[in-house]
């Protein structure tokens, strides 16, 4: 296979989680060569990959996948075999990004689990990813999925430091980011420097505007700029891939949505950054 590090990903979160809606969305503003998608809490660990929202992805595109098991229960080990057994059911070739509770430091914010339980619980699902790498998933990465707001607002008990699972575990840093917090590097830079510093690439699980402030065509097209010729550590050249939050969200705006510019700029960003996602690698 050829290793293409230099390859951005682009995508999208389409509004319906089971993928259904992800063809219109590649028609508009594709080709599109990676989903994002996630689990209700109410799943719980999926019984296996094909059972999960990322199970129709396969043979298609690449995935960035987050699920919501118990947390008390992953950081207490009692949902190693389930996992693994997750983990294992993910065919070889498919190119995908996992994690669980994404957009974690979030929670610990508003108090929804604390900072150590989330900690350990990542820590753990991420060992045993790392477990099944070893035998032989190798287009499978780990990945920690934050907010940008962290890194322009850190609050103690929540920064990107504090959140951090530990070395040699996560394979690319998320983080989620929206106009109303930001544009180009006071978006994005806390979080390069941050995966900079872990010497691992950065990738962008969810982007859009926000339902405040400017939502002028340029912003979309200036963190294309950034993103493609932004790198964090580890031997990626820019951004690992991107995927537009294409649907309606609490602070955000359906990006880009049916608006014909925001469409226009999507679809150019996928055009002139194409790559096959088969041949992707960190």
């Amino acid at each position: 296979m050829t290793k293409n590090r230099n390859a951005i990903l682009w995508g999208a979160c389409p509004q319906n989680l089971s993928g259904s809606d992800f063809a219109a969305k590649d028609a508009a503003y594709g080709p599109l060569t990676i989903r994002r998608s996630y689990e209700p809490a109410a799943a719980g660990m999926p019984t296996s990959w094909a059972a999960c929202n990322a199970g129709v992805d396969v043979g298609k595109r690449a995935s960035c996948w987050s699920g919501k098991p118990s947390i008390t229960a992953m950081a207490g080990r009692s949902l190693d075999a389930q996992t693994l057994r997750f983990l294992r059911s993910i065919p070889k070739s498919h190119v995908a990004f996992v994690s669980i509770w994404h957009e974690g430091d979030g929670k610990i914010r508003n108090g929804a689990f604390r900072l150590a339980t989330y900690t350990a619980a990542l820590k753990r699902f991420c060992q045993l990813v790392r477990q099944v790498q070893s035998e032989g998933w190798t287009h499978l990465y780990t990945i920690q999925i934050l907010t940008t707001w962290s890194g322009t607002s850190p609050k103690a008990g929540s920064t990107y430091a504090d959140t951090w699972p530990g070395g040699g575990l996560v394979d690319v840093l998320g983080v989620d980011g929206y106009s109303h917090v930001g544009s180009g590097p006071t978006l994005w830079g806390p979080a390069v420097r941050f995966a900079r510093s872990k010497n691992i690439p950065w990738a962008v699980p969810e982007i859009g505007y926000g339902r405040t402030g400017t939502r002028n065509v340029n912003w979309m097209k200036d963190q294309v700029a950034y993103l493609t010729t932004t790198a964090a550590g580890g031997e990626h050249t820019r951004c690992a891939f991107a995927c537009w939050f294409d649907t309606t969200g609490p602070i955000s705006t359906p990006t880009p949505g049916k608006v014909p510019a925001w469409t226009a700029a999507a679809k150019t960003a996928s055009r002139n950054y194409h790559s096959d996602h088969t041949d992707f690698v960190l």
